[in-house]
């Protein structure tokens, strides 16, 4: 998932849960940010030369030892990937609390592709995920040789629904608006590094990227995804 949108819509349908709203009055919700402190998914600090730090992590820079010191052991490091792809190196935090919003976290990171082959070469087992994905088990000297990777993105999935007057409440008007297949809706903020997507009736997804590497990362494929399906950006 290193372009970071391919996956978008299949997390949206897999982690589809109608429960609550982020900007609703009912619920563990109901608070503010002052109470609930730091952490929370909105809260994403300008570091200055384009850089920035969501979670207490900054993707760009830290490294999948860095993030692990962070999260602790719990994290869940694989190698994942389709049938007939070399994949991608991805962590993953289930449940993950961000402030008083809890969800999981999708991070991933930034391997050669030479070294994503022999590392899917010498996986001991795999077991399958939604969407036809398995995820792959690394061996303990690859985990060692990943602890330097680094982290280029991260998605978190709220367990409530969000929506896209949620996204405007907590980060303002977004810079563009693209619409995907099936109804759901992306909004962009590339001075955050961020994209925001909302489909009706299911959770949504908050990516996070370094602001240079924006373009690349998720307005690009996410623009390829819009065309493909006619809709222009907004």
């Amino acid at each position: 998932m290193l372009a970071l949108a391919a996956g978008v819509i299949v997390l949206l349908v897999a982690f589809a849960l109608p429960v609550l709203r982020m900007g609703g009055s009912s619920g563990a919700l109901a608070g503010d940010d002052t109470a609930a402190g730091t952490g929370l998914p909105w809260q994403v600090s300008r570091l200055g030369e384009g850089r920035t730090q969501v979670f207490g992590l900054e993707p760009g820079r830290d490294t999948l030892a860095q993030v692990q010191a962070r999260l602790g052991d719990a994290l869940q490091v694989a190698l994942v990937a389709r049938l007939g792809e070399q994949g991608a190196l991805e962590a993953l935090a289930d449940p993950f609390m961000a402030g008083f919003v809890s969800g999981r976290l999708v991070l991933a990171f930034d391997v050669p592709a030479s070294q994503l082959q022999a590392w899917r070469a010498g996986a001991g087992s795999s077991e399958p995920m939604e969407g036809g994905v398995r995820r792959f088990k690394l061996r303990a000297d690859h985990r060692q040789q990943a602890a330097q990777a680094r982290l280029v993105g991260l998605s978190f999935l709220p367990a409530v629904r969000l929506t896209g007057d949620d996204v405007r409440q907590r980060f303002g008007a977004p810079a563009e608006a693209l619409d995907q297949p099936g109804g759901a809706q992306v909004l962009l903020y590339p001075e955050l590094g961020l994209s925001a997507t909302v489909a009706p009736g299911q959770r949504g997804v908050l990516q996070y990227v370094s602001p240079a590497d924006f373009a690349d990362r998720l307005r690009a494929p996410l623009l390829a995804a819009a065309q493909q399906a006619g809709q222009p950006p907004r």
